[in-house]
């Protein structure tokens, strides 16, 4: 319940290697990819749907690091019905729960057995200075493009990456995903990029585009079709 593992399909024969395990185990959790490349972890319980055992503080992973932190915790337990979505502007929002084991509970008919609140949790590169921001950036792009982003903070950006859209159903999530996007030049306030030719890496449909500055703060992202 607290065990971590990290597959790397880049190499000839892929195997599953134990990385850092939880601080708090818990099953049934939802995972955010953040845009700062770190993973952020919340709800769940140490036991299936148990609400006095659900885990409420969440916690963020460093993948270089190898190393979970702790951070805020929910006041609503979120167990396997739930969802945590990545925000467009960096936050997470946090929905859903579980109805009553003995209800029935038909969609939006029943407020008392059907948890309708939400939380969003701020993640710690919000409040680590200013943003970085894109003041222009392309809509739509295809495979193999170089595409230009525009930013007066295009000297100071790390990374540049497209984030799919969440869709989370049971504690699992076959959508997400984060792709780099290599930057060739950032000068003159614009960052120029090369978007992958592997389909496989990014399916055609709707990314979020994030860049992210030298100290780690993603900009507000700005959506962009790919296909």
């Amino acid at each position: 319940m607290d065990n971590v593992d990290i597959v790397d399909f880049k190499v000839a024969q892929p195997r599953f290697a134990a990385a850092a395990p939880l601080n708090l185990p818990r099953l049934h959790l939802n995972a955010v990819l953040l845009p700062d490349r770190t993973v952020f972890v919340t709800g769940g319980s140490l036991k299936q749907e148990d609400v006095p055992l659900a885990r409420l503080q969440s916690e963020i992973y460093d993948p270089v690091k190898d190393e979970w932190t702790l951070t805020a915790s929910c006041l609503v337990p979120r167990l396997y019905h739930s969802t945590a979505l990545l925000l467009p502007d960096g936050r997470v929002v946090a929905a859903g729960g579980n109805p009553e084991a003995t209800q029935l509970v038909e969609w939006d008919k029943d407020p008392d057995h059907e948890e309708m609140r939400l939380e969003v949790f701020s993640p710690p590169y919000l409040f680590k200075g200013p943003r970085p921001t894109i003041t222009k950036a392309p809509t739509k792009s295809t495979y193999g493009a170089i595409e230009q982003i525009a930013s007066p903070d295009a000297a100071h950006i790390r990374s540049a990456c497209l984030i799919r859209n969440c869709v989370t159903t049971h504690s699992y999530d076959t959508n997400q995903r984060l792709v780099d996007l290599p930057i060739n030049s950032q000068a003159g306030g614009i960052v120029k990029i090369t978007v992958p030719t592997n389909r496989n890496l990014a399916p055609p449909g709707w990314y979020m585009l994030f860049v992210v500055n030298n100290a780690g703060i993603p900009s507000v992202a700005r959506w962009v079709q790919l296909g």
